[in-house]
């Protein structure tokens, strides 16, 4: 749930968009200082969530494009927003569009990728139709493809890399493809290597930088001229990702009413949401005089006193039940005597010998019983315990554990990194994978969710 101090921050309007299909699965937000304040903002791509006054329009491509099923399933996981600015170019007043996106993440889901096929499509429209109007744009976020091999820390398959589907895209969407926009970092940077924005944290990743650069902020070609820095910030932490800062030079204009998107206009933090207090009203009691109190009987009073009094009897406690019945009869006393005494001088033991006896007796066989966990076994390649893991992927192998090296992931070259040991926790198989195939699927990440 999004929270005032989160919504409003001092000097800030802030835009969001939710999933509208699952809370807390997706969603992007965009935060503007007071400086240049949007003039409109939307969510999503197809206009299908905002109404008629707060739409930037241009939608002719993609709505000539896709059904209107297809047009909500686009705006439908909360993964756009888009704001409109302002800005001085020389004696003109300039439009930008600001394009915030998370786009999908497919992995081997075939479903999945063909949504996220049809919403690099429905991004690619949208920022022609923009274009075409005259407007100068900026796409960023998390557009879920590492480009080129430079910006993988170990591909599975270099050959292939190229033809993924994704990458064909963005290869189209840039200008070194016959696209209309720039990477901002390699646009600056060609040939930085190791320049990553997002690691696996279940493997620990990010300590040796074994990661991937799958967060950009793309420009129009115009705007190339006005690029001064982006630089990858790998020291902030606080997710899978880093930030990724780009600076421009624009004379931004700033609007001086708050778009209809924005958190400030929420009902929940402008005040004009009931809250559950209002429908809880405070009763008024009427009290009378002091003669009249005093005149009326008080018919409770008994029961008060009853309450109010306390038995002597004790409740017994637990241990009661367990004391010895004392004896109190001196005929059965000195039966017991005669008793213990002939055991005493027939059999000649030590009772305390015998109790203790049995008790390391009791202690040994509970052991035996309960022998705890094994320990962990050690790793090939650096001779450490190692640690437990579970697999997420949905398969035959989900939810069964392995054991796995316990160092941060890198590079296969790094024989400080984490190496390829795997070991199914358990003997029983679910399905035929050799020791190797496993290994590479954990080293690739693919068994991890």
């Amino acid at each position: 749930m999004l929270d005032e101090a989160t919504a409003l921050v001092e000097g800030y309007s802030s835009y969001y968009s939710f999933s509208r299909k699952k809370s807390g699965y997706s969603g992007v937000a965009t935060y503007c200082k007071n400086s240049c304040m949007p003039f409109q903002a939307e969510e999503g791509l197809a206009g299908t969530l905002s109404s008629h006054e707060a739409k930037i329009d241009f939608y002719d491509s993609v709505h000539g494009s896709f059904t209107d099923e297809g047009l909500k399933a686009l705006d439908s996981e909360g993964r756009c927003v888009m704001t409109l600015h302002r800005f001085k170019e020389e004696e003109t007043v300039a439009s930008l569009i600001v394009i915030n996106v998370y786009c999908p993440h497919a992995g081997d889901n075939d479903e999945r990728l063909a949504y996220k096929l049809e919403f690099y499509r429905a991004l690619s429209l949208r920022c022609d139709d923009l274009l075409s109007q005259g407007y100068h744009v900026i796409v960023l976020g998390d557009i879920n493809v590492s480009h080129r091999l430079i910006d993988h820390c170990e591909p599975d398959d270099v050959t292939s890399f190229s033809k993924s589907p994704s990458r064909i895209w963005l290869d189209g969407f840039l200008v070194e493809g016959g696209g209309k926009f720039i990477d901002s970092f390699r646009y600056l940077y060609p040939t930085k290597e190791k320049a990553f924005t997002c690691w696996n944290t279940k493997l620990n990743a990010r300590v040796n930088n074994y990661g991937t650069r799958i967060d950009y902020i793309m420009l129009s070609s115009k705007l190339s001229q006005s690029l001064r820095e982006c630089i990858i910030m790998s020291e902030v932490y606080g997710s899978d990702h880093c930030p990724v800062k780009a600076s421009i030079a624009l004379n931004f204009i700033s609007s001086t009413r708050l778009p209809a998107l924005c958190t400030k206009n929420f009902k929940e933090f402008s005040g004009k949401q009931l809250k559950m207090s209002e429908f809880i009203c405070k009763r008024s009691l009427a009290v009378g005089s002091a003669d009249e109190l005093q005149s009326k009987p008080d018919v409770s009073e008994p029961k008060k006193t009853r309450l109010s009094q306390k038995t002597t009897k004790q409740q017994s406690s637990l241990l009661n039940f367990f004391a010895s019945t004392s004896v109190t009869s001196h005929e059965n006393v000195s039966s017991l005597q005669f008793v213990s005494s002939t055991t005493e001088s027939t059999n000649s033991f030590d009772c305390n010998k015998s109790l203790s006896t049995a008790t390391s007796s009791s202690v040994g066989l509970w052991k035996n019983l309960l022998k705890g966990p094994a320990p962990p076994p050690v790793c090939s390649g650096h001779k450490e315990a190692c640690v437990l893991r579970t697999v997420k992927k949905k398969g035959p192998n989900m939810n069964r554990q392995f054991w796995a090296c316990p160092r941060a992931a890198g590079h296969s070259s790094d024989l400080n990194a984490q190496c390829n040991f795997f070991l199914w926790s358990s003997a029983k198989r679910i399905e035929p994978t050799n020791n190797a195939q496993a290994e590479d699927k954990f080293r690739n990440g693919a068994a991890l969710d």
